[in-house]
């Protein structure tokens, strides 16, 4: 067995173990699975064909239930996001059995959004404590520098585009791209706020992951970069603006010297989309999806897009010998899941931004809530980066989106905590 393997054997069993010391440990060797997925990976034919994500779900979940009472304990917050989210997977079981043109593919698209909601829940109810969540976010980190390492070590590019780095619902050049986005806020802020060993990780994971990133060579994600770089200007305030304009400067150097002739002749292409083909294709795609969307306005379910795309982009599908999809996660949700299910995502994705808003309104007085500020701004920039990308690519069932909203959750427990026991601390000394 390789070195690799045995330490990623390893880091997951003892992740499982000691789940039931904690269930957030458990939850780290599932975004370890996802990292570093197996079947992915040169070096996973020498370990078992195991589902890695199931298994270490399950023993995370039953780690929660065994230990529950002797985790923090949780008030029964309402988290508006958490409404929209429910309702969307209730779409998905009522158009598949009713409205879905290719139903086999349908039940595993509603099945895929159903684990998502569940993955949901866990990532909410499990994550504690600040402490925990720090380490969350740090292994976000720790799976982009890998990711980075791997593009470096080996770049495996077909054309001009890194192919095959990302994880399970990200192994595609537009896909990895886009999850770095949402990983790169939290690598900015945690150098800026973090501590020596948190600012060396951050800056490995920078580095190698921004290179990663520009061989990924997306048009899309290149969009998605400069508008959440102007989002982030827009949304921080005095003394963090200024911190966050000195990042942005420095990252922006780093992306200059990392660039390749292949990046700057492709990205050129955004200017002239119409003499891209690639472009053009995506254009009558996106017609294609809103002709869809007219005929079909409660929807077409889980791959109705790609098995309908003969008739609405068949100039396309020709062009490539193959089925496409809609390449705009937007107009994907609208066409598989309908007008309603759009709607709900929509609103999924609308009022989690609106509860980090929220959860700023909160003016931080301890040095716990001040950290928790600082990250909601980056868990926002993460969130917007993927909605700008979904734009050019398909994320309806990219698991960064609910990571990111499940985030925004934890934020919001941790902050309630945290002013409940400084008023129970105040309301002590005051007795």
């Amino acid at each position: 067995m390789s070195l690799t393997a045995f330490v990623w054997v390893t880091a997951y069993t003892t992740s499982a173990i000691m789940a039931f010391v904690n269930p957030a440990y458990g939850l780290f060797g599932y975004f370890l699975d996802y990292y570093g997925h197996p079947p992915l990976r040169w070096w996973g034919d020498e370990l078992p064909d195991l589902r890695w994500s199931l298994i270490i779900s399950l023993v995370t979940l039953g780690a929660l239930v065994i230990c529950q009472e002797k985790l923090a304990k949780l008030k029964n917050l309402p988290h508006p996001q958490t409404k929209w989210l429910l309702m969307l997977i209730a779409t998905t079981f009522i158009v598949t059995p009713t409205m879905a043109v290719a139903k086999d593919q349908s039940w595993e698209q509603t099945i895929e959004i159903a684990k998502l909601g569940v993955l949901y829940f866990l990532i909410v109810r499990t994550v504690r404590s600040h402490v925990h969540f720090r380490y969350l976010m740090l292994i976000q980190i720790v799976g982009a520098l890998w990711w980075g390492w791997n593009a470096f070590e080996d770049p495996k590019r077909i054309g001009t585009r890194l192919e095959g780095i990302g994880g399970p619902d990200s192994v595609t050049s537009n896909a990895t791209a886009a999850h770095l986005l949402a990983i790169f806020p939290l690598i900015g802020v945690l150098f800026l706020e973090g501590k020596g060993w948190e600012r060396i990780v951050c800056v490995l994971a920078g580095v190698l992951s921004l290179n990663a990133f520009i061989l990924c060579n997306s048009r899309g994600g290149f969009v998605a970069l400069i508008v959440t770089g102007l989002y982030a200007i827009l949304i921080t305030r005095g003394r963090f603006r200024r911190k966050i304009m000195v990042g942005m400067t420095i990252g922006a150097v780093l992306f200059y010297s990392l660039m390749d002739p292949q990046f700057i002749e492709r990205q050129s292409t955004i200017k002239n989309y119409e003499e891209d083909d690639s472009a053009t294709s995506r254009l009558e795609l996106w017609k294609g999806a809103i002709r869809l969307i007219q005929d079909y306005p409660l929807g077409t379910g889980g791959g109705g897009f790609a098995e309908l795309s003969p008739v609405y982009a068949a100039d396309v599908v020709e062009a490539y010998g193959k089925n496409r999809t809609a390449h705009n996660t937007y107009l994907l949700a609208a066409a598989e899941w309908g007008i309603a299910g759009f709607m709900f995502f929509a609103g999924f994705l609308v009022s989690t931004i609106c509860e980090l808003h929220r959860l700023r309104n909160i003016s931080p007085t301890t040095a716990n809530e001040i950290r928790m500020y600082r990250e909601s701004y980056a868990i926002e920039l993460g969130l917007i980066a993927v909605m700008v990308a979904g734009l050019f690519t398909n994320r309806v069932y990219a698991e960064a989106i609910y990571w990111l909203s499940a985030f925004t959750a934890i934020l919001k427990n941790l902050y309630l905590n945290e002013r409940k026991d400084a008023s129970n601390s105040q309301h002590e000394l005051s007795a």
